[in-house]
């Protein structure tokens, strides 16, 4: 096995970071930074949520740890082939707009790294994106 991390773009909130933190850390608002067109089958529960991304296996994603304004780790469970973390970072004053980034790391078949780094690199900025520019009123 290849350990492997992948870090998105670093992008600037158009929301308050606590407010961010908050959202994310409930899973029903999970699916708001996946990407529409690659996710399906998307449930949730208090404390997991899972679904299918497009082409791949279906997934059980975990919250493992909060650090209130600052990070929020979630694990995979259940996938034979691919376990993985997924840390989401956030910079700046909880009460003001700062940035975030999301960060994955894992451990993948040499041979799969290589072909997954690309898709998985997409879907990291994606979901940074996403979260970056959610807006609340």
């Amino acid at each position: 096995m290849a350990e492997f991390t992948i870090v998105s773009d670093t992008n600037n909130t158009q929301s308050e970071i606590k407010t961010i933190f908050d959202f994310l850390s409930d899973f029903k608002n999970f699916a708001a930074i996946l990407p529409d067109d690659k996710v399906e089958n998307f449930e949730y529960t208090d404390k997991q949520c899972s679904f299918n991304i497009k082409g791949i296996t279906p997934m059980t994603i975990k919250l493992v740890e909060k650090t209130p304004y600052q990070t929020i780790l979630f694990s995979s469970e259940g996938l034979a082939k691919f376990n993985f973390s997924l840390k989401v970072l956030f910079s700046g004053e909880a009460n003001a707009c700062g940035q975030c980034q999301i960060e994955m790391s894992g451990d993948l078949n040499p041979f799969i790294k290589k072909m997954a780094e690309k898709p998985l690199s997409n879907l990291v900025n994606t979901m940074s994106l996403k979260l970056s520019q959610l807006t609340f009123n």
